[in-house]
């Protein structure tokens, strides 16, 4: 195909009738890609499926086959390596994309230099026949991680830093190491919305024991590299304005990106302002909710205590040096939380 701004990679095992919803969707909603099938040794009735849309494709595919199931990521790496366009998508054989689903990522991926991968809007399989009553989805921010259900990523990503980890599994360690890699060479994930693709959860391969195994070793290797993604809890006490939010917000979402949780206390006035102003659609690692305005002390004593239940780990941290924590006796003074996440950038990042 003469020069596509879009290469898709879609690794297939078997799983015909899902399969062939897949590329029918694809086929339909992504004109102007081309398709890299990546028959990852799939049975025989799945193979000629593939070959079937090979050849009714004919210059908008390429058809790569392994000969044995080499798993999921080293399908995705060897699809990759093969695209040529400006942008790679890849889609899990067993998603089903819609109307809609691809111009949005491609329009953000234009517009912003930095954005290394792009996210749809992703819905279970068990969803579908629920569209309407979805939630509302922010137009962009920034993400943790992409997803391998469906995202989009920049070709000079992979030129930049190489595919993805294959001494890794499939899931979310995997995917934010990638994320974590790219943040390093200048690149962040987003999220755009548009279409909805409905995708549905894979389990990897292996005997459970196996799985955990695999599991235990990803966190790990991503630990050894980037350390323990922490969770942090930031009270701004009711004198607060907004150019205080802002000098925090700024702070923390260099904090979302190296990979750490925050949820963000605030009392009403100020959390109406932050929320107009868009600041809950900075990053999905940053949540900002409002304290009821009487008894607050009480309310951020209670959101705490369930969001360590959630976390044991989580660090209550005083938005204000020198205003206390309500009723947590060791807080993290902001300065420090600075302090923590300056000393990450550069010392794993770049500075």
């Amino acid at each position: 195909m003469d020069n596509p701004e879009v290469d898709i990679i879609i690794p297939v095992w078997n799983k015909p009738v899902e399969t062939r919803e897949c590329l029918v969707s694809l086929m339909e909603h992504s004109a102007g890609a081309r398709l890299i099938l990546v028959d990852n040794g799939s049975d025989r009735e799945t193979e000629r499926l593939l070959q079937e849309f090979a050849e009714l494709l004919d210059h908008r595919a390429l058809l790569l086959r392994n000969e044995v199931n080499r798993g999921m990521i080293r399908a995705v790496n060897r699809g990759m390596a093969r695209a040529e366009a400006p942008h790679v998508g890849i889609v899990r054989s067993t998603s089903v994309v819609t109307a809609g689903w691809l111009e949005p990522l491609l329009d953000l991926a234009r517009e912003k230099a930095d954005a290394g991968f792009v996210v749809p809007r992703l819905v279970p399989t068990a969803g579908r026949k629920g569209k309407d009553r979805h939630g509302p989805l922010l137009a962009r921010r920034e993400e943790d991680h992409g997803s391998l259900a469906a995202m989009l990523v920049r070709k000079k990503v992979c030129d930049d830093i190489g595919g993805l980890d294959e001494e890794m599994d499939g899931g979310i360690w995997c995917l934010r190491d990638y994320a974590r890699r790219a943040y390093r060479a200048g690149y962040l994930t987003y999220s755009a919305a548009g279409g909805t693709v409905y995708f549905t959860e894979e389990q990897m391969l292996g005997s459970a024991a196996r799985r955990e195994e695999t599991a235990l070793r990803s966190s790990a290797r991503y630990r050894e590299r980037w350390g323990d993604s922490g969770a942090f809890c930031v009270y701004l006490p009711k004198d607060a304005d907004g150019n205080v939010l802002q000098r925090s917000l700024d702070i923390l979402v260099e904090g979302a990106r190296q990979g750490h949780a925050i949820t963000v206390l605030v009392h009403p006035p100020l959390c109406k302002g932050a929320v107009l102003a868009g600041c809950n659609g900075l990053h999905g690692n940053i949540r900002i909710e409002p304290l009821p305005a009487l008894f607050a002390a009480s309310a951020v004593q209670k959101r705490f205590a369930h969001l360590s239940q959630a976390n044991p780990g989580i660090r209550a941290v005083t938005g204000i040096d020198g205003i206390p924590f309500p009723g947590v006796a060791e807080s993290m003074p902001f300065a420090r939380l600075v302090e923590t996440i300056a000393e990450t950038r550069l010392k794993l990042y770049g500075g």
